[in-house]
């Protein structure tokens, strides 16, 4: 029989929030929320600063006040319930003792949790595939390794949610990326995991779904390729990087074809519906022989960095 859509197999639903609104006074931080994530799902959460990202953390871990549910498979988490046996937060900061080992620190984490089973610890490390580095200490290990230990401390308690807030804060690469496959290997393992980051490239290719939160409303919830089709229906990226700041003479040709500045002085995105050889042509003849200083012009579908930029400034996802 040929394969379809209807064949292929749900899983089971590990988070459902239902309705959930927080209030700090008269400001709604989150406004009615509801979504589900089911198990093996990674889903990035994204969105301008006061969309409401870190009131979604502190509602999951139960450390305010809200309306609405939240539950893990069946059960109805409460607040001040106690949710270690389903929900692990993996913060920014590292929370580990520089002088005892990898080995040691889990074993000391594992008790302060309460926590009897003993293979727990073994079974945390391979996990995090730092079972090699046992019996490191902590200051020996490298920032992704150490990032890695902090991972495993917080899924000792085997839970079924794995909360990544802004893991990569203030990270080089190596220990960014390292981290970032972790969350998708959790997810490939059968965990549900949420990942709260700036980092949308990697949202963009590592996540199952992503959820845009803006003041504290849900703007989206699905797969980031979707996502980028139906905000920008076709447009085209053009991005110019130049050997050095464009001129005022240079600035002025390009007004008329709306380029913004990217994170560089040096670097200017434009967004186009036309025929992007027509763009760059016309684009070039408006530079009227500035183009000497330009070393790259490229053409790319929008990204969710793109989309970034148009939530920021118009607080929706199309234009």
């Amino acid at each position: 029989m040929p394969f379809s859509v209807a064949d292929t197999p749900i899983p089971p639903i590990v988070l459902k929030v239902s309705d959930l609104t927080v209030d700090y006074g008269k400001h709604r931080a989150l406004d009615k929320l509801t979504l589900e994530i089911g198990s093996g799902e990674l889903v990035g959460v994204i969105g301008p600063n006061g969309a409401g990202k870190t009131s979604f953390v502190k509602a999951l871990c139960g450390r305010l006040k809200l309306n609405g549910r939240i539950n893990i498979h069946k059960t109805n988490l409460k607040r001040g319930a106690d949710r270690r046996q389903h929900i692990a937060l993996v913060p920014q900061d590292i929370g580990l003792y520089s002088h005892l080992t990898a080995k040691e620190n889990l074993q000391v984490i594992g008790r302060l949790l309460g926590l009897k089973d003993k293979l727990g610890v073994t079974e945390a490390l391979d996990a995090v595939e730092m079972t090699p580095h046992a019996k490191t200490r902590i200051s020996d290990l490298s920032g992704g390794m150490k990032r890695r230990i902090n991972v495993a401390a917080a899924i000792l308690t085997k839970p079924s949610l794995v909360i990544f807030d802004e893991p990569t804060a203030g990270v080089d690469a190596p220990a960014r990326d390292a981290v970032h496959r972790l969350a998708r290997k959790l997810a490939d393992e059968g965990k549900a995991v949420i990942l709260i980051t700036h980092e949308l490239d990697q949202v963009e290719s590592l996540c199952d779904k992503v959820l845009v939160l803006c003041q504290g409303k849900r703007l989206a919830f699905e797969p980031p390729a979707r996502l980028l089709e139906r905000s920008f229906e076709g447009q085209r990226e053009v991005m110019v990087r130049y050997g050095r700041p464009p001129s005022l003479e240079i600035f002025d040709a390009m007004k008329p074809f709306e380029f913004k500045q990217a994170e560089h002085p040096t670097t200017w995105i434009a967004l186009t519906d036309a025929n992007e050889v027509s763009f760059v042509s016309a684009f070039l003849t408006a530079l009227q022989g500035g183009d000497e200083i330009i070393r790259e012009i490229s053409v790319r579908r929008p990204g969710l960095n793109a989309l970034m930029h148009r939530i920021e400034k118009t607080g929706k996802l199309s234009a």
